[in-house]
């Protein structure tokens, strides 16, 4: 069968990671970046297929606006079409013209050569094409009806995919946590106390519990506070990471980000720590939630993130995709200066964001600059800021 993915990026130099490099390096493999090109490029499909369920190829084909596209349409379409466009002209399976795009041609939508080519380089990672399968065949009452998109994302055929693609067994999730473990660990002092926001299902807490104790280091912790607003998740967490992080000091509680953290128990000048990945982009008043997690933190204590970011504000990336349908990443309060956007930022965005709310030094790990202007795929990164 022929390689249908195209040229594979190089792994970054190790100058490009910084100091932590050596260890960066090891999540960058080739099967995880084959991973990430085969990711966007069945994310590109399924949107177009997606497009075509609802009927759309005849405007597609004549040239249509995102305005046109919209017309007649629930108004929550819009943001997700908005990305949609513009992303599959960037792989390009539409032709950008102005504000028109248009379909030429016979499209190549194959997905199984993808997940073929998949499955040599990195058996056993089809969870990804199975999420975004799962999501196309789930969205279109959010078009048609108007249905909300978190209903239909996290309903029950689809929350057991959720929970498998937020493991670090995945390739393509797990420098997500790798990254942000590593800043953490940095200046961790002795007696912590240590606070993760949208813990979800989980994957952080075991990752710090295995590597803080084969590296020992994890008796620096004294508390590991593990919050989520679901109790979904708060009640597997709470059964699960009894076994699965047995040496971690746990405690558990529900908390929205959303809501001042003194209402909801969260004494000020309390933490050493505050850690949260791929969560701060949803907090609808990033300044204020910026400004009342400082608050929480001791001085010198520190909030890290793990976050997606795009190399420049307009630059479409794949993950958008899932996060699109959803309100609490659409719908959120912008400032030119620093919230310009919703959903992922840039580095130097988040630089703004987090200056502004007050802190003090702010550290990337890895680097972001020259990394992503050469590597643009590298849309991963931990920021470390000091209260």
């Amino acid at each position: 069968m022929p390689w249908p993915l195209g040229p594979i990026e190089a792994t970054p130099s190790l100058e490009l990671l910084g100091p932590l490099g050596p260890e960066i390096v090891a999540a960058f493999t080739r099967p995880c970046l084959v991973l990430h090109r085969a990711s966007a490029m069945y994310t590109a499909r399924i949107s177009l297929l997606l497009l075509m369920d609802l009927g759309w190829e005849p405007q597609l084909r004549a040239g249509t606006s995102l305005d046109a596209l919209c017309e007649g349409l629930p108004d929550q379409v819009r943001k997700p079409l908005a990305w949609m466009l513009p992303f599959l002209a960037s792989e390009g399976l539409l032709d950008g013209e102005g504000d028109v795009f248009r379909l030429k041609g016979t499209p190549d939508l194959d997905l199984l050569g993808i997940r073929a080519a998949v499955e040599a380089e990195a058996p056993g990672h089809g969870v990804n094409f199975d999420l975004l399968d799962g999501v196309r065949s789930h969205i279109r009452p959010f078009f048609t009806e108007g249905k909300a998109g978190e209903g239909l994302l996290f309903d029950l055929a689809l929350f057991p995919l959720w929970l498998t693609y937020f493991r670090n067994e995945n390739l393509g999730y797990f420098p997500n946590n790798l990254l942000t473990l590593l800043a953490l660990r940095q200046d961790l002092p002795a007696g912590a106390r240590v606070l993760e926001l949208g813990a979800g299902a989980g994957s952080f807490a075991q990752l710090l519990a295995r590597r803080g104790t084969d590296e020992d280091w994890l008796s620096r912790i004294a508390e590991y506070r593990f919050t989520d607003v679901a109790p979904t998740f708060l009640r597997r967490a709470q059964r699960d990471l009894k076994i699965l992080a047995p040496s971690l000091p746990l405690s558990f509680q529900a908390l929205d980000l959303n809501r001042p953290l003194g209402e909801q128990g969260i004494e000020a000048a309390s933490l050493d720590a505050i850690v949260g990945i791929n969560v701060l982009h949803v907090a609808q008043d990033l300044e204020a939630t910026l400004a009342d997690l400082r608050s929480r933190l001791k001085p010198g204590g520190r909030l890290v993130l793990g976050e997606c970011m795009k190399p420049h504000l307009d630059a479409p990336l794949y993950l958008e995709f899932f996060f699109s349908f959803i309100r609490s990443f659409t719908e959120v309060t912008l400032d030119p200066r620093w919230r310009p956007r919703h959903g992922f930022l840039t580095p130097e965005a988040w630089n703004d964001a987090l200056r502004h709310a007050g802190f003090q030094e702010v550290w990337h790990n890895p680097p972001p600059r020259p990394l992503m202007d050469l590597h643009p795929a590298f849309t991963v990164g931990a920021i470390a800021a000091t209260a």
